[in-house]
C-alpha cells in the first residue's frame, strides 16, 4: 500500500504537470491567473488518500476477521492501551510515508512545471505549509480508517464507509446545498483543498470550500469522533 500510496501520488501530480505545461499557451487566461502549482503537484493524493485509509482499516479489521485478534488481547489484556498503541505507531509510519510522498511529488511537478517557469520553491509564500499540511491530512485519514475498523469491526463495513467519506460524501453534500451549504464545508475532500492552496480559490464553486480554520476544525472534528469511538468500541465485548 506504501508503494500505491508514492505511485498514485507521485505519478498522478507529475502528469497532471506535464499536461499543464503541455497546454499551457492555449489555457484561458483567467486560468492561468487562478493556477496553483503547489495543488497542482499534490493532485495524485486525492486517490492517495483512499488507500492510506484502506491501510489503517486493516490495521485492525485483519485481526478481527482471522481472530487474531484474540490472542492480542490475551497478550495485553489492557485494551485500552493496545488501541492507544495501534494508533501511535499507524501514525508515526504514516507520517513519515506521507512526508516523504507528498515532498517528493513537490519536487518531482516543479521540475516538470519548471519547462514553463511556472514552478516555486518552498520558502514561496503559504507552499511549506501547504505540503506539511497535505501530510498531515494523509496521516489523519490514515488514523480515520483506524477507527472506523475499530467501530465496525468488519473490513468490509469499514472499507465501505471509508469509501463514502472520501468520494460519497462529496456528491451527497452538493445534493442539499438547497438547504444548507454547512455540508459543503465539512467534506473531508473540500478540506483537503483548501490546506494545500496557496492561492485564493475562486471559481463560481468557490462556496464549497472552507475556510482554513474550519478545514483544520473538520479533521480535529473526525479525528476526535472516530478515534474516541473506535477506543470505546475497542475495550468492549465481543
Amino acid at each position: 500500500m506504501v508503494a500505491l500510496t508514492l505511485l498514485f501520488g507521485i505519478g498522478v501530480g507529475v502528469a497532471g504537470a506535464v499536461s499543464t505545461v503541455s497546454h499551457w499557451d492555449a489555457l484561458p487566461a483567467a486560468d492561468r491567473e487562478v493556477f496553483d502549482p503547489v495543488s497542482q503537484s499534490l493532485d495524485g493524493f486525492q486517490y492517495a488518500q483512499l488507500i492510506m485509509m484502506l491501510l489503517g482499516v486493516l490495521v485492525v479489521g485483519a485481526e478481527h476477521g482471522s481472530g487474531e485478534i484474540d490472542a492480542t488481547f490475551a497478550a495485553t489484556p489492557r485494551r485500552g492501551l493496545v488501541f492507544l498503541a495501534k494508533a501511535a505507531v499507524l501514525g508515526a509510519l504514516t507520517l513519515v510515508v506521507s512526508l516523504v510522498a507528498v515532498f517528493g511529488a513537490f519536487f518531482a511537478c516543479q521540475a516538470a512545471l519548471a519547462g514553463k517557469h511556472l514552478d516555486v520553491g518552498l520558502g514561496a509564500p503559504h507552499v511549506l505549509r501547504a505540503v506539511l499540511a497535505a501530510a498531515l491530512y494523509l496521516t489523519i485519514v490514515t488514523l480515520l480508517g483506524l477507527g472506523l475498523a475499530a467501530v465496525l469491526r468488519n473490513t468490509g463495513a469499514a472499507i465501505a464507509v471509508a469509501f463514502g467519506l472520501v468520494f460519497l460524501a462529496w456528491p451527497a453534500a452538493r445534493a442539499v446545498e438547497g438547504v444548507s451549504r454547512l455540508p459543503d464545508r465539512l467534506v473531508l475532500v473540500n478540506a483537503a483543498e483548501r490546506l494545500v492552496a496557496t492561492r485564493p480559490i475562486s471559481g463560481p464553486h468557490a462556496y464549497r470550500i472552507p475556510s482554513f480554520g474550519m478545514a483544520v476544525l473538520d479533521l480535529a472534528l473526525y479525528s476526535a469522533v472516530l478515534l474516541a469511538a473506535g477506543a470505546w468500541r475497542f475495550t468492549r465485548d465481543p
